[in-house]
């Protein structure tokens, strides 16, 4: 199954707004279209037709969790925060997307409205990555469809289909007799483990690839402080948490946070400890970007 990026799942999300403003537009008349989408109705009376860059995603609160299911299906890591009940938002949000488009007699039809639509794909894929890794009070019990175990392995349907084919150890073992195909929670954890395309989440930030990636990329103190403070709860709980185990001041503690830290080797190894972090990349990075601030002329305190 070919991977998508993020920027076209949105994409694909705003042309959805456009058709739910067209069904506003048929049922509640011009202002109440207009109050939706953000602008008015185009001269030829239907928005399905009009870029779909006009649309502003900030006016959604769908959206923000449309961009994280997509990373908690395809590239999980520690950073990205999701519950369940966010999982349960993106199917029913698809469950109700308009069928047709447009309000001249005969309308108009998208990707979107398929089973290969993004958006509907990043609610699968998330709901199945949710039922597979996350959700401790049905771990066991779960079943996966043939549709999700592709998602989830980068893979097609007829790949999977084959995969319970075959009969050898290499195999998937459906449920014997199951209408629709399906597989059982641990089998379906053991078959995906093997799969190249299959990227299991971090249990830890010194597991997550996604969240190394990010270290290695961060470009400024405050960039650093900020990565910091997004780790801090999942790894701590509390500031005080924090404060206790590394033995600092808040005021210490607090400089790294917002990027005004003066670099301390001793402290630096010490923080990527307590984080979980690489630590030789950490020490690297924090000696880097304070090398960068001395450079730039701003000291020790930007």
């Amino acid at each position: 199954m070919a991977r998508f990026e993020k920027k076209e799942m949105l994409a694909e999300l705003r042309t959805i707004f456009l058709y739910e403003a067209d069904h506003i537009l048929t049922g509640a008349g011009e202002k109440a279209a207009e109050d939706f989408i953000g602008f008015a109705v185009p001269e030829d009376g239907q928005y399905c037709f009009e870029p779909a860059d006009k649309v502003d995603l900030r006016r959604f609160t769908i959206a923000d969790k449309f961009a994280r299911g997509f990373d908690v299906a395809f590239v999980p890591s520690v950073l990205t925060a999701f519950d369940g009940s966010e999982f349960q938002d993106l199917i029913v949000f698809m469950l109700g997307t308009p069928r047709i488009g447009g309000t001249i007699a005969g309308g108009e039809t998208h990707r979107f409205m398929t089973p290969d639509g993004y958006c509907q794909m990043v609610a699968d894929a998330a709901f199945a990555r949710w039922k597979l890794e996350w959700d401790e009070s049905g771990v066991g019990s779960h079943t996966f469809t043939t549709r999700e175990l592709a998602l989830l392995s980068n893979m097609t349907e007829g790949a999977v289909r084959n995969a319970i084919a075959d009969k050898g150890e290499g195999g998937l073992r459906a449920i014997p007799g199951s209408k629709p195909v399906s597989v059982e929670h641990d089998e379906a954890l053991r078959w995906l483990t093997g799969r190249r395309g299959f990227v299991p989440s971090p249990k830890r930030p010194s597991d997550d690839r996604f969240l190394t990636d990010h270290l290695r990329d961060i470009q400024s103190a405050p960039a650093l402080g900020k990565l910091l403070d997004s780790l801090l709860w999942s790894t701590f709980g509390t500031r005080e948490n924090a404060l206790a185990a590394l033995g600092w001041n808040a005021d210490e503690f607090e400089s790294w946070r917002d990027g005004t830290f003066a670099f301390d080797e001793a402290h630096a190894h010490q923080l990527a400890e307590a984080f979980d972090l690489d630590v030789p990349l950490f020490v690297g990075k924090a000696l880097e970007l304070t090398l960068r601030r001395k450079s730039d002329g701003h000291g020790g305190a930007r």
